[in-house]
């Protein structure tokens, strides 16, 4: 008697403990696919049920608000977006807005691994772009800046000479942004989907699971895939700071200094 009813208690404590695990795993994925589906949905007031409060604030989670980049974008070329006119700042919170809007097109769930109180979620991304590519500054738009450097060479330098280098790179930046990042932005409509596993943190707070990290399993994805696509239009119209306008090893404040002090172009 005593065995048997050994053997049913440890019956029914084997299938409570399996309903347990089975309930928390079902918890677990609910949370997983509430955020992605908020990620996909690009709605912050979805995702913000599914994560904690420190991860909500986090870079990762900033990276997919269009106005954060916009801001990043311009402290990346050290401008101040007051500076920039009407159509390019259109032009940025166009790319932008375009970069975040492609970022999570669609995922599936690989593995769930529960441990008491913390979990694991691995999942399979789609993202709307190749990050690795986007990331790349195209040939065609490295020959637009040459060639608008070669077209507006002495009216740069006569604006550094009349007014000074702020308002030289003020006219480069407002000319050349809205030549780039619309480049780009034909880059990412025109890119194929890539695929992206995606690791998932989660942690049991009060009851609930929420996601506390994101962690994007490919080489070099630390900065974030949506922030590549966004540092890619910063890093094309800085080359058009940074390169030669005509002088060998000069970039262009310095070969317009060189020219107004030999008097060149002063006149």
């Amino acid at each position: 008697m005593c065995k048997r009813l050994a053997t049913v208690l440890m019956t029914l404590l084997t299938v409570l403990l399996l309903t347990g695990c089975s309930a928390e795993k079902k918890a677990v994925t609910e949370a997983a696919e509430g955020f992605l589906n908020g990620m996909v949905a690009n709605d912050k007031e979805v995702v913000s049920q599914y994560v904690s409060e420190e991860f909500m604030k986090s870079e990762t989670m900033q990276l997919m608000d269009p106005d954060y980049l916009a801001d990043a974008f311009y402290a990346a070329m050290n401008v101040k977006k007051e500076d920039m006119n009407e159509e390019t700042q259109k032009a940025v919170d166009a790319y932008v807005g375009e970069v975040v809007e492609r970022a999570y097109q669609s995922f599936k769930i690989q593995d769930i691994k529960v441990q008491d109180t913390t979990a694991a979620v691995t999942v399979n991304i789609t993202l709307g772009y190749d990050p690795d590519a986007s990331a790349q500054i195209p040939e065609e738009t490295i020959d637009l800046i040459s060639q608008y450097q070669s077209d507006h060479y002495d009216e740069l330098v006569s604006i550094y000479t009349d007014e000074g280098e702020n308002a030289m790179y003020r006219k480069l930046y407002n000319d050349l942004i809205p030549i780039v990042v619309g480049k780009m932005q034909e880059a990412l409509a025109a890119d194929t989907t890539t695929e992206e596993k995606t690791i998932l943190t989660l942690e049991k707070v009060d009851g609930k699971w929420l996601i506390t990290n994101l962690e994007e399993n490919r080489p070099d994805a630390a900065a974030g895939s949506t922030e590549e696509a966004a540092t890619a239009a910063t890093t094309s119209t800085e080359y058009a700071a940074e390169t030669e306008f005509a002088a060998e090893g000069s970039t262009s404040s310095e070969y317009a200094e060189e020219a107004a002090t030999d008097g060149e172009y002063s006149e």
